[in-house]
């Protein structure tokens, strides 16, 4: 009767660890996240005394000379400034390098002989010494006299057509600074970045050439803020570039009025 007793016991014990290790196998590990194949930027340019009321430009330039991102500050604003760039750099198709220039000359370009050195211009290699604990690529530049004629050895390409922003009624954003932000909607890379240090007109055009491809959507990001990262208010939306590019109107005076534009509160901060 003992043996009996002892047997069901056992056997009692056996089925139920049976069936707690049988019904761990209902459980699936999650799928790991996929890691980004783009590395965000981070800039900071210093001593820029002589260029505080000029456009200034930057471009993030692949091997193929191609221009995989860029952005304008107009005017910077000031002897310094920092900017960051979520998911700027692709991780193939390097080295990459970083073009950017200051319109010395107003002419609202760079300038078309760029051997005279009438705009200010710079070129720094984008190298692995350069990334921070987080993979971001953070540039930090004082200002020099060693210019560099960007258009060597041929100028890039933009391998897309323009984004036009139109800007309306912004007159609540007066002194603001206005950052708008373009990026492909599914790889979450901003391609053309526009930001004005402090908003003195309440209508006015964003344009960002040669960065909008056809067929593909955009998520476009007004970013306002006190300047120095206080008083934020953010702004989303999206919409498919098309042959001609990418126009969009935006307006101030009641964001979201207008469909699908919505206030998030997950915009990166200005830098």
């Amino acid at each position: 009767m003992r043996a009996r007793l002892l047997f069901a016991i056992a056997f009692g014990l056996l089925s139920s660890s049976c069936f707690v290790v049988t019904d761990l196998d209902r459980f699936e590990k999650a799928a790991p996240i996929e890691r980004s194949n783009f590395s965000n930027l981070r800039v900071t340019v210093r001593g820029m005394t002589s260029h505080v009321n000029e456009r200034f430009e930057y471009r993030v330039v692949d091997a193929s000379n191609v221009i995989q991102s860029r952005g304008f500050i107009v005017p910077l604003g000031g002897p310094a400034a920092s900017f960051f760039v979520q998911g700027a750099i692709p991780k193939q198709n390097g080295p990459f390098r970083f073009d950017f220039y200051a319109d010395h000359d107003n002419s609202g370009a760079y300038d078309r002989r760029p051997d005279t050195f009438l705009d200010h211009a710079w070129r720094l290699p984008l190298e692995d010494k350069m990334l921070d604990e987080d993979g971001n690529y953070v540039v930090v530049f004082d200002h020099n006299t060693s210019f560099t004629n960007l258009n060597t050895p041929s100028p890039a390409t933009e391998f897309g057509k323009p984004a036009t922003i139109h800007m309306k009624a912004m007159g609540a954003f007066a002194g603001k600074r206005v950052e708008v932000r373009i990026s492909d909607a599914s790889a979450k890379r901003v391609v053309a970045m526009y930001r004005v240090p402090s908003l003195t007109e309440p209508d006015f055009d964003i344009v960002v050439p040669g960065m909008i491809e056809s067929a593909v959507p955009y998520a476009i990001e007004v970013y306002t803020d006190d300047g120095q990262g206080g008083s934020v208010q953010a702004f989303r939306f999206e919409q498919v570039g098309t042959a001609p590019g990418l126009e969009a109107t935006f307006n101030g005076a009641d964001p979201t009025a207008t469909p699908g534009v919505a206030k998030v509160t997950d915009a990166q901060p200005a830098q």
